[in-house]
């Protein structure tokens, strides 16, 4: 049982010292490589840690809703028999919110495996909180100097291996866990450094998420607290007008600009909408 609510996610602190603050490994097995053409994740594993000690682990293969590409059967293995059983996404979605909240989360990679989660939880008609990500695989370029930066590849040439078969969610999670202390034993070696550091080390953020400051009508700000939808009059960028149900996700802010994140009732996707080009909304009836 895990008593965390998934939706309590705090901002974590970038002047902690990075061995004070939660840490979440992160790791996806997919049927594809790209959530934006459909492909989906098949397996999930988080490892959560706190001064270098796990307090939590999670570990599940998730019901696609699709077949399994030969390409990413030919990687991890997982066939569409493994997975017929299997609960759906949306079914394990808060759980993985409660293992992730208030953690500097980590990955191999990370934008791939934080791309799929985004579009999962979409699905799911969750917002992924705001995060701190670290990526191994960008932290190892500026600490090592190696031919090949794949996870295998790069963990052998460090010493460190595990059992297990590679390209399975936990195996990689175990191995980026033992990548990353790695990379903070040599970053570390003269005194501790804080998650800004790493932060900037890496070159930044891995998944920017910028809160709207910006005024929003309060009809969406109720939609939002009370998980409602909204119909739309919307006006796109080449001037056509559609009428649109929607359940709003997320307030961003770009360039100025305020974005309603949504998942648009039409296809079950997740949209983007600038506030700007809606002509007209209010809340739909409830159910």
């Amino acid at each position: 049982h895990r008593s965390t609510p998934w939706c309590a996610a705090a901002m974590v602190d970038l002047e902690a010292l990075i061995d004070s603050v939660p840490i979440a490994v992160l790791d996806v097995e997919t049927t594809g490589l790209d959530p934006r053409r459909g492909d989906r994740v098949c397996e999930i594993a988080i490892l959560r840690s706190v001064n270098r000690q796990p307090v939590d682990a999670y570990l599940h293969l998730i019901h696609p809703q699709r077949r399994m590409k030969s390409g990413a059967y030919a990687v991890h293995g997982i066939s569409d028999d493994m997975l017929r059983d299997q609960p759906t996404f949306p079914e394990v979605a808060h759980e993985v919110l409660e293992v992730i909240a208030d953690a500097v989360l980590v990955g191999h990679s990370l934008a791939f495996d934080l791309g799929f989660l985004e579009a999962e939880l979409g699905r799911a008609r969750l917002a992924l909180p705001p995060v701190v990500g670290l990526d191994t695989l960008r932290l190892a370029r500026r600490v090592y100097r190696r031919r090949r930066y794949g996870l295998g590849a790069l963990t052998a040439s460090l010493g460190l291996t595990i059992g297990g078969r590679a390209h399975r969610a936990m195996a990689d999670v175990l191995l980026t866990r033992m990548l990353f202390e790695r990379i903070l034993d040599d970053v570390q070696r003269e005194s501790p450094c804080t998650v800004r550091h790493l932060h900037a080390m890496q070159g930044g953020r891995i998944h920017q998420r910028r809160p709207c400051t910006l005024p929003v009508p309060p009809v969406v700000r109720e939609a939002l607290d009370g998980r409602r939808a909204l119909r739309l009059r919307y006006r796109a960028a080449d001037g056509s007008e559609s009428e649109r149900t929607v359940t709003p996700l997320a307030l961003e802010e770009s360039s100025g600009v305020a974005l309603l994140i949504a998942i648009c009732h039409l296809r079950s996707e997740r949209r983007t909408f600038r506030m700007d080009r809606i002509i007209a909304m209010e809340l739909a009836p409830e159910g």
